[in-house]
């Protein structure tokens, strides 16, 4: 299972930000990430994502850590946040192939 952290904000809360990813809590053994991956472009918010893995079965408590994780980043005012759920391709077409159509079946909105 995935999940998609993303962050927006503007070029003059960088500082900020950047202090606050010093204060995260430490990434527990059983989530591995890729990333942080930062994007900017003149004229655009900042934006920053990381993809966060791990077992199905440790779901629970990679949505409790990564909602720790995320609320740190509310101490920054104007940052906003998401944190979100991705299916793999092979989950999506088993929705598909059933004929229902509704993905959000698989999700278990844990990281809403």
């Amino acid at each position: 299972m995935i999940v998609i952290g993303t962050i927006t904000f503007t070029e003059e809360l960088a500082n900020d930000v950047a202090q606050c990813y010093t204060t995260l809590p430490p990434i527990p053994d059983f989530i591995t990430t890729k990333g942080t991956y930062v994007y900017t472009h003149e004229g655009q918010d900042i934006r920053a994502f990381a993809i966060f893995s791990f077992d199905e079965s440790r779901a629970d408590d990679a949505a409790e850590y990564l909602k720790i994780r995320y609320k740190a980043f509310s101490s920054v005012k104007g940052l906003h946040s998401k944190v979100e759920e991705w299916l793999d391709v092979q989950d999506a077409m088993k929705v598909v192939e059933s004929g229902d159509y509704n993905l959000s079946a698989l999700s278990t909105n844990k990281f809403l």
